[in-house]
């Protein structure tokens, strides 16, 4: 089914809103991989989140093998599989699921729910939140799916990030500043 040359090769770093742009199919398959991505149903999290987050940082979350799902993803669009001929540069973003909260005070709170259903990306206001952090301080933000970008983002920038496991469709996630 891939006679339209304009058709994106899967990989990866490939967001998962292309994928379902170029491969409305697919979705299926996706939910079938791993729950998690049964959040792509909300229209808000496509529009937002689903821009941001590539293959590989979906399939951390969802706790799946990404060579796994990237090639079973092509064989359905059509396309050759990639095997283990790819080697996924992200391997360092650590998806940081504790049993518990972090013991420190959280100094700052932020639900970034509301402002994903109005259909922004909370990226400016968590990280505007994260630079008032004192050292030591502990800022929690709380989300209907674990934030792999944010995430991998903030660790980037110094900051230890600890999330809890996803409980009723609320992820609790805490960052502090070293």
């Amino acid at each position: 089914m891939t006679t339209n040359k304009s058709k994106i090769s899967i990989t990866p770093d490939t967001k998962v809103s292309e994928l379902l742009k170029e491969f409305p199919q697919l979705e299926e398959m996706l939910k079938q991989f791993s729950p998690a991505f049964a959040a792509l149903k909300n229209p808000v999290l496509r529009r937002t989140v689903a821009k941001v987050t590539s293959l590989q940082q979906a399939a951390k979350v969802g706790g799946v093998n990404i060579v796994e799902m990237v090639d079973a993803l092509r064989k359905e669009a059509g396309q050759p599989p990639l095997g283990d001929s790819f080697c996924p540069d992200s391997e360092d973003i650590h998806i940081p699921f504790s049993e518990k909260a972090p013991e420190k005070v959280v100094t700052h709170r932020l639900d970034v729910r509301p402002i994903i259903e109005a259909g922004d990306h909370p990226k400016d206001q968590v990280l505007a939140l994260a630079n008032e952090l004192n050292t030591g301080d502990c800022m929690e933000f709380i989300s209907s799916f674990p934030p792999t970008p944010l995430i991998d983002l903030l660790q980037k920038k110094g900051y230890t990030v600890t999330m809890l496991a996803p409980d009723k469709g609320v992820v609790r996630t805490f960052v502090e500043k070293k």
